[in-house]
């Protein structure tokens, strides 16, 4: 009878739970793209070609292994990135999700 008891006072708690829980989330698309420096050296520069014209700023950039970036130049589906990156570092550009469906065609980095 206790048994009976706690698996039905359980059901209801899981009802209640599912009763408050009525707003749905849906997950935002974002493009995360990672660069590697596996060049052997410090790098200083990142020039990206993208297939689609994208737009984005030093907020979406985050780099493991180095610095801030300085300066972003972008133009149509050209982006040069000025940010040291250092030797087996890590630069990731988090595009936002109006150019989620952008991708890269060639990326250089430069010392």
């Amino acid at each position: 009878m206790k048994r009976i008891l706690v698996v039905l006072l359980g059901l209801v708690l899981l009802a209640g739970v599912a009763a408050a829980a009525v707003e749905t989330v849906t997950p935002r698309a974002y493009n995360v793209l990672l660069f590697d420096n596996a060049t052997g050296a410090d790098a200083a520069k990142l020039a990206i070609i993208f297939d689609v014209p994208v737009e984005f700023d030093a907020s979406n950039i985050i780099v493991f292994g180095g610095g801030e970036p300085t300066v972003i130049a972008i133009t149509e589906t050209y982006a040069f990135i000025d940010v040291v990156v250092a030797r087996g570092g890590t630069l990731q550009l988090v595009l936002p999700p109006e150019y989620a469906g952008a991708s890269v065609t060639a990326a250089f980095w430069f010392d």
